[in-house]
Parts: C-alpha cells; structure tokens; sequence
C-alpha cells in the first residue's frame, strides 16, 4: 500500500517543481529588440529567442530602449533578471515559451554577447561627442576632439568645436546640471555647432550612462550623446 501511494505521490512532486524552476528568477543578458508592438529576446547563452511578454517589469526595458535605440528594431544587448512561461501564442494556435521580465537591470549599446559590461563612470572620463540633438558630428571637421570632461571638484572642461571652454555642475543622483560655462574666445567653421553645444550644456537636467555611453537629456528628450575615451 505504501508503495502504491509513494508512486501516485512521484507524478505530483515532479510537477511541482517543475513548475517552481519555471518561476525562479535568472539573471540573463542578452539582444533586445522592439518593433511594430512585439519586443524579442535572444539569450547569448542559449542562443534561444524568446518573445516577451507584456507584463513584469517589460515597461522599464521598452523605456529604456526607445531612448537610446538609432534605428528601428535595432537589436541592443540588455541585462535583466527573468523567468520563462509557456503562454498562449500571440498569432494562431498553441502556445510558446515566453520571457517575463521580472527586473530591468541595463541596456548596453555597442556591446555584443562576447565583450564585457563595462560601465564608465560620468567623473574623471575622457567624453567624446557623438551626436548633438540626433544629428552625428562626424562631419565636423575639428583641430582636437569635441569632449567633455567632469571633475571630482564638480568643475567641467572640455572642447567644444573651436574653442577651450570651463564651468561647473551640480550632480544629484541622475539629475545633472551645468552652470557658468566660459570658453576661449576663437572664431573658426564649427562656431555654429559649439553655440548648439552650449546650449546643448544650459538645458541639461538629467543624464543617463549605458555601458560606455553618456546621454545628457532635457526631462525625457535625449540631448546629446557622448562615448568615453581611454588613453594608453
């Protein structure tokens, strides 16, 4: 008799747990991706792409995304604790193992699944403008290298296009302002991009870092973006 009952007893037990290792949080990093509503997941580990599901932490992840993404359904590595369920299939019968995200950690731009997360930090780093009110600066043509660079005694230098220019900021978890921005007195073909940069520097409130990346933001408007710079 207690044989029979330990038997009957096996199926439920399996079932449990295989339930419980669906639900148990996994610390993933991997291509995100979102277009025309459907958002993908594909796990550099597994290789596996998973669709993810609408509800969890799914909101914070799309945000995050649509900041800094350049061209639709762009594919961006992500990092993220989640879990996977079997749900019904968005289009047609059955269902499909979906991605519930459970809490958005970071968005990577310009990493891929092989290269380190490494995060640089806003003071003391060499950053390099990239883009200025979504329009590249590569086409400026420049003596030295436009950057911006934010000083452990909360003082700015930098480059802007012509010109040295100096001033200060005020640093209160992400919000970031700058203020009594002076600069060298120099004419030369880029004086038009460094009044934007300045200006650029004035409405600055908020910043954001992803990986190697700095985005200066005007409340949810992407200002401009830099890329730091090491030097050997």
């Amino acid at each position: 008799m207690r044989k029979i009952i330990a038997l009957l007893l096996l199926p439920i037990l399996f079932s449990c747990s295989s339930v419980d290792s669906e639900k148990t949080d996994k610390e993933l990093k991997g291509y995100y991706s979102y277009m025309a509503d459907a958002a993908m997941f594909i796990d550099c580990e597994t290789n596996k792409k998973y669709p993810i599901a609408f509800d969890g932490d799914n909101i914070s992840l799309e945000h995050a995304y649509l900041e800094v993404v350049e061209n639709a359904g762009e594919k961006i590595i992500v990092t993220l604790k989640g879990h996977f369920e079997m749900r019904p299939k968005m289009d047609g019968d059955g269902k499909k193992e979906f991605l519930i995200v459970d809490k958005f950690n970071k968005i990577w731009p310009h990493i891929d699944c092989v290269k380190n997360l490494g995060t640089a930090n806003l003071k003391n780093t060499f950053w390099s403008l990239r883009e200025l009110n979504g329009k590249s600066v590569k086409k400026y043509k420049s003596e030295k290298t436009i950057h911006l660079l934010l000083r452990n005694d909360n003082t700015i230098k930098g480059f802007s296009g012509c010109n040295n220019f100096f001033g200060q900021f005020t640093l209160n978890n992400d919000s970031l302002q700058f203020s009594q921005v002076g600069s060298t007195m120099m004419m030369c073909e880029n004086i038009e991009l460094e009044t934007e940069y300045f200006q650029t520097l004035e409405k600055t409130n908020r910043y954001k870092i992803y990986g190697e990346y700095l985005f200066l933001y005007n409340e949810g408007k992407v200002l401009a973006k830099f890329e730091s710079i090491y030097f050997n």
